[in-house]
């Protein structure tokens, strides 16, 4: 196996891990979201700099001001989809997030379609619809029927497919940026303007209870917090040197993460403290495990079509 192969399957395993470290985070230290993501942003906005710098410290410089449009589309359409993760993460499991997540590649062809005019045939269809199918699939549990699970009532598919749409979007202004940057210079300017998309938001949803819980929550919180910004961080790190390879297999060996995310789950609800996440039969697990590996396939399958 070449190297660069082992580090896209160890990055799609970092962000497996980092959605049950958010999980941990929602339901155990700090149980409001927004206060979560303000102390993440702030945070994020330090360490990364200094890591990038002690990493690569010739590739961190002022880029040129054409980069800031792209930096802004891909910071800004991130933070709704990391709100309305977050959001996910209160209500329903990692081991559905991170699956679902895992299929924006899929938009992508359609998105090309309609701004390109852009036709793949059939067949592409057809690995999208396994793959949405997949996704489906892992967002069942005991408390939804066959019925509700292909409806507009299954809302863990909703939220985190809507999410999975807005990081696609947001991955759509990467490319154009990395003609002019490196990935690690626009990674750091990217999560400046995340940061910054989230101070304009403050006066629409960082109200005074949110302020109440982040001085009240923080101090818990703020370990597990940098454990997760730490996985983030060397996830991007080994997904960037995977694309300098192969941006094709790097791109379809991604969704594994939700293949990691279900086997994650499935051995966190057998013990005692994982079962505070996640704390499903052994069948619910087989399901979405079926799922995850559809979408593993189909997207591995469309990544040769990107």
């Amino acid at each position: 196996m070449e190297l660069f192969v082992s580090y896209a399957i160890i990055s799609s395993l970092f962000w497996a891990s980092f959605s049950f470290v958010a999980k941990y985070i929602l339901s155990k230290k700090m149980r409001n979201y927004i206060s979560f993501i303000y102390l993440q942003g702030i945070i994020i906005i330090i360490i990364f700099p200094i890591l990038s710098y002690l990493i690569v410290p010739d590739q961190i410089f002022l880029p040129p001001l054409e980069v800031a449009p792209y930096a802004i589309i891909s910071g800004g359409t991130s933070i709704l989809a990391y709100l309305l993760m977050y959001y996910g993460l209160t209500k329903y499991d990692a081991s559905s997030a991170s699956p679902i997540i895992s299929t924006q590649s899929i938009f992508v062809i359609p998105l090309t379609y309609i701004f390109l005019n852009e036709y793949y045939g059939l067949i592409v269809i057809l690995w999208i619809l396994i793959a949405g199918l997949g996704a489906i699939m892992t967002s069942w549990d005991e408390n939804i029927n066959a019925r509700q699970l292909f409806s507009f009532k299954n809302k863990a598919f909703w939220i985190f497919f809507i999410a999975a749409f807005l990081y696609a979007l947001g991955n759509v202004a990467v490319k154009p940026a990395l003609k002019i940057v490196s990935n690690f210079n626009f990674l750091i300017w990217r999560e400046f303007a995340w940061f910054g998309v989230l101070l304009a938001l403050m006066p629409l949803i960082f109200h005074k209870r949110e302020r109440k819980r982040l001085r009240e929550d923080w101090k818990d919180g703020i370990v597990f917090v940098i454990l997760g910004i730490l996985i983030q961080f060397f996830g991007y790190i080994l997904m960037f040197y995977a694309l300098g390879i192969s941006v094709q297999i790097t791109m379809g060996l991604s969704a594994s993460n939700g293949f990691f995310a279900v086997i994650i789950g499935f051995f966190l609800s057998k013990t005692s403290l994982g079962i505070l996440l996640e704390k499903h039969g052994s069948r619910i697990y087989l399901i979405r495990m079926i799922g995850a590996l559809m979408i593993l396939f189909s997207i591995y399958k469309l990544s040769f079509v990107l």
